[in-house]
């Protein structure tokens, strides 16, 4: 580690943690193809964490986002510091309709640091 991972890795967690709300984080697993049935089964791990979601500034709009694509800061040490893919999703509970969240399809994935990252930095899409 270095020293910026020394002195700023142990901020992100606390500030996550007061600000943040419950999401579900959904990872897609690898698929399975079944020769028996000539289908292809993918398995989801479903994961409670905390996230702070923000808007986009006007100048990180560039051609690859829309308006409606918001940022998610999320604390690496709830992903066990497993990079999260463009595979990958949130359900994010909405007012008053818990049973139907809304989902945030992943489209950028970011990571300031290498091993210890202090946030993930994740552009994502309402669907």
């Amino acid at each position: 580690m270095s020293k910026v991972d020394d002195v700023f890795e142990p901020i992100g967690p606390p500030l996550i943690q007061e600000w943040g709300h419950d999401v579900t984080f959904v990872r897609k697993s690898a698929a399975v193809y079944d020769p028996a049935t000539g289908e292809v089964n993918e398995t989801e791990d479903r994961t409670v964490v905390k996230v702070v979601i923000t808007s986009l500034d006007i100048t990180e709009e560039t051609g690859l986002y829309q308006a409606n694509d918001v940022k998610i800061l999320i604390d690496p040490r709830q992903l066990g510091f497993e990079y999260v893919t463009t595979e990958d999703y949130f359900e994010v509970p909405t007012a008053g309709s818990a049973d139907n969240p809304q989902i945030m399809k992943v489209i950028e994935p970011k990571s300031y640091r290498g091993d210890n990252p202090v946030f993930f930095v994740i552009i994502a899409r309402p669907q």
